[in-house]
This record gives structure tokens, sequence and C-alpha cells, in this order.
């Protein structure tokens, strides 16, 4: 479900620029005086982790930052438990100190359409070196708002042109993240009115820019997790009421989708709200890690969770019984109390959606219990096996 934002909220952004990690609350920089006009963004982004300063005691304002700095920015300012997921599962001592960051953004799309986005190296991203302009830091916080579902006013959209003194200039491959950065107050345009896209952002202007985008989507910097800006109406994504008829519908349309020519990389695991991911990541699979989210049924159903629910407004619960389970409802097995599958219910008996088996196709799949179908098997609740325990969590109101 789309959400809102008051065109004042949104229309700061831009004019800023970025850094990297932490440092203590209260920390006073020497050459951020009182009153400096990025002052109160800078102290709040060093406080939560988001950046630090330097040995000296300095921050360095005006530095310009690298599109890995940035990077590394923005994945501890919005998407924080996935960054820390891949910095644990690691990837080798080949891997550059930037990558979980970097591996946490593209799976939620903040890269497409940069200069990091081209990059098919994963995990080793060759960003490193490169400067953030602000074409590139209007796409990323685009694509942030894009994934938590924040658009702006359509009318309001078409007055940005004529406020921008260059807008003939930007190519077209921006022009839609430059409009929807003013429309929502992310940013604003230089002195002399022109956007100035191929020009570079300093350390003050990152923090100003992640500071207000995380007010604009009413997020909690540094946790992902929704503040107190952001509400949600009872409803479905479909927009229809909260009944277990119209999830079982939705269910399907979502599945018939997956099933068709999409690709896999539209629909990457891990896109889900911060409840379904912490409930995932409580689990640890068979060789005791950590579930990454990335890939696999669990995060294919957390993923699918979101395109029924929405990101907002349902938190998940444990069911007491099994017999409460409803069609969308997550169904996590455990053998001797490690994961070993995770699936979304369908509703109707006998039959889960997974993505077990069809990952390289990346399409969703109605999977019957003893299917004799390649890599479709499904063990379902009322099956009794040795070590094996069945938790179910749902997101409908209580």
């Amino acid at each position: 479900m789309k959400k809102r934002i008051s065109a004042l909220v949104l229309t700061t952004i831009l004019l800023v620029g970025t850094a990297i990690p932490a440092l203590a609350a209260g920390t006073v920089f020497s050459d951020v005086p009182s009153g400096f006009w990025a002052g109160e963004a800078i102290r709040t982004m060093a406080e939560r982790n988001i950046v630090s300063g330097y040995e000296n005691g300095s921050f360095r304002p005006g530095q310009k930052v690298t599109n890995a700095q940035f990077a590394v920015m923005l994945a501890r300012a919005f998407y924080p438990a996935e960054a820390k997921a891949y910095a644990e599962e690691g990837y080798g001592d080949s891997a550059p100190w930037y990558w979980s960051s970097m591996a946490a953004l593209r799976d939620h799309g903040v890269l497409n359409g940069t200069a990091m986005g081209g990059d098919g190296g994963w995990p080793v991203l060759q960003c490193d070196g490169d400067f953030v302009t602000r074409y590139d830091m209007a796409q990323l916080a685009y694509n942030v708002m894009l994934d938590y579902e924040q658009s702006g006013s359509g009318i309001e959209r078409e007055l940005v042109p004529s406020r921008v003194r260059d807008w003939d200039v930007i190519p077209e491959a921006y022009q839609d993240a430059v409009t929807a950065c003013y429309v929502l107050g992310v940013l604003e345009g230089q002195a002399d009115g022109s956007f100035d896209g191929t020009s570079l952002m300093s350390r003050a202007q990152s923090c100003v820019v992640i500071e207000r985008l995380g007010k604009g989507l009413g997020v909690n910097i540094g946790t992902g997790k929704p503040g107190t800006g952001q509400s949600a109406e009872k409803v479905l994504v479909s927009g229809e009421p909260v009944t277990e008829e119209n999830v079982k519908n939705l269910l399907q349309r979502v599945a018939t989708e997956w099933q068709g020519n999409i690709r896999a990389s539209v629909y990457l695991a891990g896109n889900s709200s911060m409840e379904v991911r912490e409930i995932i990541w409580s689990y640890r699979d068979i060789n005791g890690r950590t579930l990454s989210m990335t890939s696999g049924a669990a995060g294919y159903v957390a993923r699918l969770s979101d395109r029924v629910f929405g990101r907002y407004g349902f938190p998940a619960r444990k069911l007491d019984s099994l017999s409460q389970m409803r069609a969308g409802d997550i169904v996590i097995t455990l053998q001797d109390g490690r994961i070993i599958h995770a699936a979304t219910y369908s509703g109707e008996s006998g039959m889960m959606m997974t993505v077990e088996g069809r990952l390289a196709q990346g399409y969703g799949a109605f999977s019957v219990k003893d299917s004799t179908a390649p890599g479709t098997v499904v063990v379902m609740p009322e099956d009794v096996l040795p070590g094996r325990t069945y938790e179910v969590w749902t997101r409908y109101p209580e």
C-alpha cells in the first residue's frame, strides 16, 4: 500500500552529502562549531552510529564523499539489520570493507540507476574511490522512498520542472528522482535555482540528506523501523479489508504474477517489514547460521507477507495453536530446534506457497504435500516426525 508524505517533509534531502561509522552521544567536533548549518544533523548521525569523526577530534564536514562511504551511511541508516546479517555471514578475506552495506542496498533496489548499480561483481563491488554526485544522491534517495512505499502529489510533480532552472539539461534517467526529491522535501536547488547534478556531495551535506530522508519517510534512523510519523490503514495492499478470503485471493494473484514472465531480479527476497525479518532472523539453520534473508524460502515468505499485508500496520505474532492457521500465515518448520523450512499457508488444506526448488527461476509456486514434482515437496504441520516441531506466525489483527 502506498503511503503519502506531505510535500513539506520531503523537499530538502538533496541539498546535502555523506560519511561513515560511529561515535558516542554528546561528542563535539572541533571543526563543527555551534550554529554550524549542518551541526545538528552531523551530531545526530554520529550519535546514531551512522558516521564518525577522526582521531584528532575533527569531522571534516567539507570533505567529499565516495560512493562506498555513502553506501555504508545509507545502509546503517535504513537497512542496519540486513547489513549486519551480511557482515556476520561473511564472504571471505577478498570482500571489501563496504560490501555488506552494498549488498543490503542492492537487495532493496537502492543502487538501481546509479554509478554503483552497474557493478556486477557482487560482493567485490568496485565503487570505492569515486565520489557521489547530486544526480546519484537524488536517485539513491528516490530508490529508498520507493522501497518504503512513499509517493508525492501528482499535481506537485508537474510543477517541479518550472522550479528548476537547469531542468532541460537534467538527463531523463534522473528526472523522476529529482522530481520526487523536490516534491517530498528531500532536496532543494542551488542558490541560483539550478539543480547542478554533476557537483559532488560533502560529508556535512550527506548527514543532512540522511536526516531529512528519515524524517520524510517517518523512519527512525539507525533502526530502519517506522517512527511516530509512520501510520497505515488497516487494509491489505490491494486496498481490501483484512479477511481470510481477501488474503487468500490476493495470495493467488501474487502467485500468478510471480509465475509469469517476471524475472527473479525484480522480486529479490529480503524486502520485508522489520517485524517479519526479526522473526526469521531469530532462528538458526541446521548448520547454526543465522538466515541471511536474501534467498531461499525464508526470504521469499517474508517478501510475500509484505506483498499481502504491506510493510507497516500489521505486527507479526506467534499463534498458540496450529489449528488457528489462516491464509497468509508463515509456517516455520524446525528439526531439533533448528529451522529447516519456511513457507506461507495458502488457505487450502495441504497447500503451501514456497520458493523451495524454484529459486533459480524466482517464481512463486503452489506446492502440495507429498508432491512428486522435483524440488516442491512441502512438509505440513500435521506430519508427525521425530524431533520436528512447527510454529505459525500471523499478521492478522487481534
